[in-house]
């Protein structure tokens, strides 16, 4: 195919291997998939396709709108909106068969006046510490479990603020004392929400990765893991030990142009890169308008393959709206006459670009616009 523009290819096969695997290792809790932000960037009916497929029942979405798009796509599917009830959609959830996750009472309540037509269940979020989403504790009493079961609410979320950090061990000794305390907090608020509710529990995957008490846990919400795999993870946890997940995302850009630079010249906006000897560059057509991070300035790569190996060409001066320029001098000739660059691939992952950047694997992927799709299968 003739590349012209940043092109995304996004691997459903390993989108659905990795659900496939999460499934696996974690036999005894429902694997539902976190489908948020139109599925993390990467396009919502195309990446549930697959786990529709091969037994996925059940997602979760973010907003009204991203249910009824899979609505249309998906007529059996249990679909979960986090967000909850608006007022005024409360017949949208009835129309398109929406399971809505009730974060407050006045939700709540906005639920009972439907629930008597409604042919769903639906789902409370309780607060346990993180302060984003959910019921206050303070509030709990006024749901009873006999209120529940007439509202027909079948399950009980939550999500741990910390918990990503513990997975990920960071390496801040200061920071990681307030993770272990947040995190048994949250757990203490877990447990007294599920002795209280009496409803079964669902956390995210990391929370699940973590339980140091074997919470009981009926459902585990994952996005990242699935959509891009923790190919860098740390394998400190016995979940992960014989975990194998997939890289799903490569991202081509052609070279425009190839130059030489000389002793003295600088580089892009601002001239943030000096050349300190004879330096050949190549400027590829992406920039942060496609998604690229502008932290990468000066301290990322583009690699170029030559189909066996992966060769890095760091990024000199600023990432601009449309160009970056990569030092090419150790790249041999032959690969650079291909026309192209890869600043995301099998070999250089979300998980390593979100450690150079300083962003999140889902900040990065729901940047990404202005180019080319490809959905391979």
């Amino acid at each position: 195919m003739l590349l012209t523009q940043p092109r995304i290819t996004i691997d459903l096969n390993a989108v659905r291997d990795n659900y496939l695997a999460l499934k696996k290792q974690a036999p005894d809790v429902e694997v539902c998939p976190m489908m948020k932000g139109y599925g993390y960037g990467l396009g919502l009916v195309e990446v549930v396709r697959p786990l529709v497929e091969n037994g996925c029942k059940a997602v979760y979405v973010s907003f009204i709108n991203e249910g009824i798009l899979l609505r249309k796509a998906f007529p059996k599917l249990q679909i979960n909106v986090v967000n909850g009830i608006f007022e005024g959609t409360e017949g949208l959830f009835l129309e398109h068969r929406l399971t809505p996750v009730l974060n407050s009472l006045k939700q709540l309540e906005r639920w009972e006046d439907i629930v008597s037509s409604a042919s769903t269940n639906a789902i409370i979020q309780v607060e346990t510490g993180m302060h984003r989403l959910g019921i206050l504790e303070d509030e709990w009493g006024q749901l009873t479990p006999e209120r529940l079961k007439r509202d027909r609410v079948t399950l009980m979320m939550t999500h741990f603020a910390c918990a990503q950090e513990e997975t990920e061990r960071s390496t801040d000794s200061q920071c990681m004392p307030v993770v272990h305390d947040q995190n048994k907090r949250q757990f203490e608020a877990y447990r007294r929400a599920l002795a209280h509710f009496r409803l079964q529990g669902s956390v995210s995957l990391d929370v699940y990765m973590i339980r140091p008490m074997r919470e009981p846990i009926a459902q585990v919400r994952s996005g990242s893991a699935i959509l891009f795999g923790m190919v860098d993870a740390l394998n400190e946890y016995p979940f992960l030990k014989n975990l194998h997940l997939f890289p799903t995302i490569i991202v081509q850009a052609p070279i425009v142009q190839i130059e030489t630079l000389r002793i003295g010249d600088r580089v892009g906006y601002g001239g943030t890169y000096e050349a300190k000897k004879e330096t050949k560059i190549a400027i590829v057509a992406m920039g942060y308008n496609h998604g690229l991070p502008k932290t990468l300035s000066n301290r990322g790569n583009m690699w170029f393959s030559d189909g066996a190996k992966w060769h890095a060409a760091p990024i000199v001066g600023k990432v601009s709206m449309d160009l970056t320029v990569c030092d090419v001098t150790n790249i041999p000739q032959a690969v650079l006459e291909q026309g192209w660059a890869s600043p995301l691939n099998e070999h250089y992952t979300i998980n390593k670009m979100l450690m150079d950047s300083g962003r999140s694997r889902s900040e990065i992927s729901c940047s990404f616009a202005r180019m080319e799709w490809v959905y391979k299968e």
